[in-house]
């Protein structure tokens, strides 16, 4: 499986760590750090249902890839935005929260919406009017 790993204005993140999980299980199968262009590669998978998940050093998420199946010696690409890197506030001051539901709220609608393959987009700016 490879990926690329991007943050809220859609930059590649470089040196970022990227984790893999087994949906159907919950496990975490392994580890990596992206590239210098924000890619990622887990190698050798058994097929299943995985998701990518920008971690920090403490293991916190950060940001979660949509649902990607595998098949057996098949190969899967998938993508993974992390909201609170690259924005104008530090994440760890104001928490990663979307309209106003907390971080652990947010990251939980986030996963359904990815498990759903839910795409959207949300701006971060205090003022999103058009007229601005």
């Amino acid at each position: 499986m490879t990926g690329v790993a991007r943050g809220n204005h859609l930059q590649s993140l470089a040196s970022v760590n990227v984790q893999l999980r087994n949906i159907n299980t919950g496990a975490v199968v392994g580890t990596t750090v992206t590239t210098e262009t924000g890619t990622f590669t887990f190698p050798g998978l058994p097929a299943g249902k995985y998701i990518a998940e920008v971690i920090d050093s403490a293991g916190k998420v950060l940001g979660i890839g949509a649902p990607v199946s595998l098949s057996a010696g098949g190969t899967a690409t998938t993508s993974v935005i992390a909201l609170s890197i690259g924005a104008a506030t530090p994440a760890s001051a104001t928490g990663f929260s979307f309209l106003g539901m907390g971080p652990v709220t947010t990251m939980t609608v986030l996963g359904a919406a990815a498990a759903a393959s839910v795409t959207a987009v949300v701006s971060t700016r205090p003022n999103a009017s058009p007229s601005q």
